[in-house]
């Protein structure tokens, strides 16, 4: 008899797990409202963008080019899709530093660019083209700095070198190279 009980306490046990396996989701929500997770929305989307900045003197300090933006005011953010920038010498007979990438976050708080994705930073001098690759790099607007945490590579007509990090002034050309450097020189 204790072995019957058993059983069928078994035997409704596995019909009511197969009731509710097989049952709707929607059955034990009854009353609840469920929506997919959103992504926040931007507040304007832009396209083919052009934007011109002047720094205190009048002078134009850098020009940013995108495909498309999208602004979050709420943040001060907005993302852009292939930014490209074009930062001007505060000297006028300095060749002007070109930046670019796949994606970018531009942060009006602290003016400062996150560009991610494929990242080319160079300059095109008369002694050649000095140039900056990197995953992910912060661009300083005010400041002509930029930082990354990243590897990196740095290609010039007489070097080539590797790093992971760096932080960079590109006005004066100052390097800092953060961790496992590794480079070689050519001497003309």
């Amino acid at each position: 008899m204790r072995n019957i009980l058993v059983a069928a306490l078994t035997v409704a046990a596995l019909l009511g797990f197969l009731v509710f396996w097989d049952s709707a989701p929607t059955l034990f929500l009854r009353g609840m409202q469920t929506r997919p997770p959103t992504l926040p929305t931007a507040d304007s989307y832009m396209t083919s963008t052009l934007t011109r900045k002047f720094d205190e003197s009048g002078a134009l300090a850098y020009t940013l080019t995108t495909i498309r933006a999208e602004s979050f005011d709420t943040d001060g953010i907005a993302v852009l899709d292939q930014p490209r920038i074009l930062a001007n010498a505060k000297k006028p007979d300095e060749p002007p530093w070109h930046l670019k990438a796949a994606t970018g976050v531009l942060h009006n708080a602290d003016r400062r660019v996150v560009m991610r994705t494929d990242v080319r930073v160079w300059q095109d001098a008369d002694k050649g083209t000095s140039e900056l690759r990197t995953a992910e790099l912060t661009y300083l607007v005010d400041t002509r700095h930029v930082q990354s945490d990243l590897p990196v590579e740095l290609i010039s007509p007489q070097a080539h070198s590797t790093a992971v990090g760096l932080s960079a002034d590109l006005e004066p050309m100052v390097y800092k190279l953060l961790s496992r450097v590794h480079s070689v020189f050519q001497p003309k």
